[in-house]
């Protein structure tokens, strides 16, 4: 799903969401508008993962060479920068209300922003970047736009659901677009006649829906290591991203971060679950939090989190090994975190 036309034509964009695929085409839609390819290595800075806003503001003062109209700042995995909506740096305010001219800035956050008052976008600026057309969203789709997702994807592969086969996919897969989408490619090579039938549907999302990467996540969370290894292994067979894997490591981390904080200010109740981004319908998962918070100490947490981004940079090809030994070894840790 190509990124709307205003929105890249923004200087100063964000771009959230746990849709992978999405992000990335977002990403590279937007440095095509901003980005001179022959001028990229003097004019693009990327910023280090989970970096401050301290490292952003000063990339964005660095001079531009002669000849570059602008220079650009990208800064993956901001989803940090977020987490205190209410502390939002005077300077930074200032940046993001009337962004200077000559410099452009996109923030990439891997899982969708809270937009409710208080939370990460409900407050001024971002409320006012919302606005603009500044934001854009690549989360799950709404349940009501499943159908016609489906539908227009399959229309583009020439194919045609069967009965209920459209819904048993839907209810398989839930409302990932890339999982839907690899499911789709998958049923591209086996409907020969280009029909999809529910028995192909259940053929295809059968080991998905079973092992893909929310068992690998349930089992490290109970400190399986066994299981979560041959989770990982099939999940990584099955074509799961394991950016996107990662991206659900980097929230449990995160939370495990706000736990610390909540519980160092003193909150009880309800506010830690406000705190923790959780519903009361979710209070079941502190205990799980506490005992890794304990195990691990704040620093051990901090450690985790370093962990983390190591284990990006390796994925996406930027550290020495590109193995998969790095997942695997960030398996292990985090199933020793969680055990109890």
């Amino acid at each position: 799903m190509a990124a709307p036309a205003v929105w890249q034509n923004h200087a100063f964009a964000l771009v959230h969401g746990e849709d992978g695929d999405g992000r990335r085409e977002a990403v590279s839609s937007w440095k095509q508008k901003h980005v001179d390819p022959e001028w990229a290595d003097f004019s693009l800075t990327i910023c280090s993962e989970g970096c401050p806003w301290p490292e952003v503001i000063a990339a964005l003062q660095e001079a531009a060479p002669l000849g570059v109209e602008a220079r650009t700042v990208i800064v993956p995995a901001a989803d940090n920068l977020f987490s205190k909506a209410k502390e939002l740096p005077p300077p930074v305010k200032t940046l993001l209300e009337k962004p200077p001219a000559g410099v452009n800035l996109l923030l990439v956050a891997w899982t969708t922003l809270p937009a409710a008052p208080g939370k990460a976008l409900g407050a001024k600026p971002w409320t006012d970047w919302n606005k603009a057309g500044r934001i854009l969203k690549v989360g799950a789709l709404d349940p009501m736009d499943i159908p016609g997702f489906l539908e227009a994807e399959a229309r583009s592969l020439g194919l045609q659901f069967q009965g209920a086969a459209a819904t048993l996919l839907a209810q398989r897969q839930g409302g990932q677009p890339g999982l839907l989408k690899r499911a789709l490619e998958v049923l591209d090579l086996l409907a020969e006649d280009r029909r999809v039938t529910e028995d192909m549907v259940d053929q295809v999302t059968f080991r998905l829906a079973g092992q893909r990467a929310f068992a690998w996540s349930g089992a490290w969370q109970k400190g399986d290591a066994a299981g979560a290894l041959r989770a990982l292994r099939l999940a990584l067979e099955d074509g799961d991203e394991p950016l996107m894997m990662l991206g659900q490591v980097r929230r449990e981390v995160d939370r495990l971060l706000r736990l610390a904080e909540a519980e160092a200010a003193g909150l009880k109740g309800s506010e830690v679950l406000g705190a923790l981004g959780l519903s009361p319908k979710q209070a079941f998962l502190l205990d799980g939090y506490r005992n890794a918070l304990v195990k691990l100490k704040p620093r051990g947490v901090k450690a985790l989190l370093s962990r983390v981004n190591q284990c990006e940079r390796d994925l996406k090809g930027m550290a020495l090994s590109r193995s998969e030994a790095p997942l695997l070894a960030l398996t292990l840790a985090l199933c020793r975190a969680w055990a109890r």
